[in-house]
């Protein structure tokens, strides 16, 4: 790529153990015929781990998912176009997903034929209503049995691992409609899920016991226009927006919030499906529920007579798979948020070392691309930590030394979602009698204008907790970049600012901020993000309620954005007669159009940064902010 690149840092109070993020895996299937029992490639790996594996007990119940072979795959994209796009003959045309399964999927007798073989080793079959994925639930003995797996566990560092070091066999008659099997490897972190999920470290600012109003979900209504639809009577009504999440929450806690921004409370308007958990180890902490709560609250106060429907699991492979794939096979909700991510270098990371599938990316894309023919707007958050995401470093001594760099943040990158990126809202605060801060104008969310007061006292910033909470702000910032796993997608070629940049690095080597840094721009290639911003700084940031946190809190982060997204699409969809559908198609030509555009390009290259990138005077797009904010009135009227 040719980003400027940051390297390694060894800064003590942010030095963070380098573990693995997601529970990613698998091998792809061989049939049992062909391949020895032989190791494959995994012991690399499995030498480093702290401690010797052990059998997985043979009686713990576990998930897999076979991931079936698509017929007709050259055609998905084009479909994607055609069902979202103005003026071709099959616009508004949406799928279904029973359609999905007859042009794409696998037919319910190849899912049979898994069904009975799986039956034979005591193990039971679900086939999704897309034709591509079979969820096998059983006993691992039996699962080592059906596989010729031998599953085992072990850690790697703190966190616990499972693993085969026999790649799994099935028949070839079975095995020629596999494309992978999920599940067979997991890695998941137990309390700690923070750590490679980008929207947790800048939640928490302050604890409150009022409700402020300019903390409000309103803010983002009025600010955004979207609060005159809702005048004529557009409010969610007949709407479901779905919430993909890895965490639990408590009805009581978005009660009690809605009752206090005054929109409809009752708890019947959240439904929760709560899938089997594939592994052991579970993401559902106090912390990670602050993720579920801010997402159920935040949507149902800007869409206050829409339901929510809460879809959980345990964060690793399976689980991402199976929570989108059960939103898109039930068709309830119209759109759909998540706030959720992890670095792209952990997808090639872990596939190096063959503890995800190759073709996981591709699974993850096939899935999303589901939703975007069913006509469903998928909003998945970009990320909280600026243009950077981190990696696996080394170890010198019992120090970890993580490595962070310009890395994209996966699924946000996926072209079938639209990514929401963050803003600043313009703000001043006084910090100490001679040190303040002073936004004038709304703009990208970086950490960057704190700066200058960071360079005129540092031990300001260091001093006390409380004064250390602010100092990590400067490490934040709204997620965006260009992917190295997927490609451009069609909506944004020929888009001017797509895959070129402006950036300054306002970050050195060592993590240390750097005041004015030169301006410099390139080109790359990839899927860009984010597609949209709106505020998500919490300086400037919302108000949620969850009791287990000590009741009102401020936060920010582009996880409070996908949420709002989706409540201001079930707005508008109150106010249309049909789903509007994947968005992309359509605002990468509503951006050109200079006099409609319902857009508010971000394009300043000062004062204007996700702490790399920034804007490009006179295009429509950059990496920091994407298209802009939006006017959700003019979009309301423009959008076909």
């Amino acid at each position: 790529m040719n980003h400027m690149k940051i390297g390694k840092y060894k800064l003590a109070s942010l030095v963070i153990a380098a573990t693995i993020g997601l529970g990613v895996s698998s091998q792809t299937v061989s049939a049992k015929k062909k391949d020895s029992d032989k190791g494959y490639d995994i012991q690399k790996i499995l030498d480093k781990l702290n401690g010797k594996g052990s059998k997985l007990s043979p009686k713990k119940t576990i998930i897999i998912d076979v991931f079936l072979k698509p017929k007709n795959e050259a055609k998905m994209s084009s479909q994607i176009y055609a069902v979202n796009t103005p003026g071709t003959s099959d616009f508004k045309h949406f799928y279904t997903p029973q359609r999905f399964a007859q042009e794409f999927g696998q037919s319910e007798q190849t899912a049979n034929q898994f069904k009975r073989y799986f039956t034979k080793y005591k193990l039971s079959t679900h086939r999704y209503q897309n034709g591509l994925v079979l969820r096998i639930k059983g006993k691992v003995s039996n699962i080592n049995r059906a596989l010729n797996t031998n599953l085992q566990t072990a850690r790697y560092h703190e966190d616990p691992v499972q693993f085969s070091a026999k790649k799994p066999k099935m028949p070839k008659s079975l095995s020629q409609h596999v494309l992978a099997i999920l599940g067979i490897t997991n890695f998941n972190p137990k309390a700690n899920m923070a750590k490679f999920i980008n929207h947790k470290k800048q939640k928490q600012t302050h604890h409150k016991q009022k409700v402020f109003s300019k903390y409000a979900p309103t803010k983002f209504t009025r600010h955004y226009n979207l609060d005159s639809l809702s005048s004529q009577g557009q409010e969610g009504q007949g709407q479901t927006m779905g919430i993909i999440t890895f965490a639990g929450f408590n009805k009581q806690d978005v009660s009690h919030f809605w009752k206090h921004e005054n929109v409809p409370a009752s708890t019947k308007r959240v439904s929760i499906k709560k899938l089997a958990n594939p592994v052991a180890t579970t993401s559902d902490t106090k912390t990670n529920k602050l993720e579920t709560t801010l997402d159920v609250e935040q949507a149902g106060a800007v869409a206050p007579k829409a339901n929510v429907r809460v879809y959980q699991a345990n964060f690793n492979d399976v689980g991402l798979v199976n929570t989108f794939a059960t939103a898109f096979d039930e068709n309830k909700a119209q759109s759909l948020s998540m706030s959720w991510g992890i670095s792209e270098y952990m997808t090639h990371y872990l596939k190096n070392h063959k503890m995800w599938t190759p073709e996981y990316a591709k699974i993850m894309n096939i899935i999303l691309a589901q939703g975007a023919l069913q006509g469903v707007s998928t909003f998945v958050a970009s990320g909280d930590s600026g243009a950077y995401n981190q990696g696996v470093g080394g170890k010198i001594g019992p120090f970890s030394i993580p490595n962070f760099n310009t890395y994209a943040n996966f699924p946000s990158d996926s072209p079938w979602v639209t990514s929401t990126g963050g803003t600043t809202l313009p703000f001043k605060k006084k910090l100490a009698k001679d040190l303040s801060i002073d936004v004038k104008r709304e703009r990208t969310w970086g950490g960057d204008y704190m700066y200058p007061a960071f360079q005129k006292r540092r031990s300001f910033f260091t001093k006390n907790i409380k004064n250390a909470l602010l100092l990590t702000k400067i490490f934040a910032g709204g997620g965006g970049g260009i992917s190295s796993l997927y490609n451009t997608p069609l909506y944004q070629e020929q888009v001017p600012g797509v895959n070129t940049f402006n950036a300054r690095q306002y970050l050195s080597i060592t993590l240390q901020p750097k005041i004015n840094p030169v301006l410099v721009s390139g080109t790359d290639y990839g899927r860009n993000y984010p597609d949209l911003s709106a505020n998500a700084d919490p300086m400037t940031g919302y108000q949620m309620y969850q009791k287990s946190l000590g009741g009102w809190n401020v936060i920010g982060g582009t996880s409070v954005v996908a949420p709002q997204f989706s409540g201001a699409t079930a707005v508008m969809n109150s106010g249309r007669t049909s789903r509007m559908g994947f968005w992309n198609p359509q605002i990468y030509k509503l951006a050109q159009d200079k006099i409609n555009t319902p857009f508010t390009v971000l394009d300043s290259t000062t004062n204007n940064s996700n702490l790399y990138y920034t804007g490009q005077p006179g295009k429509p797009y950059n990496q920091a902010s994407g298209l802009g904010t939006v006017n959700f009135e003019k979009l309301f009227s423009t959008f076909k």
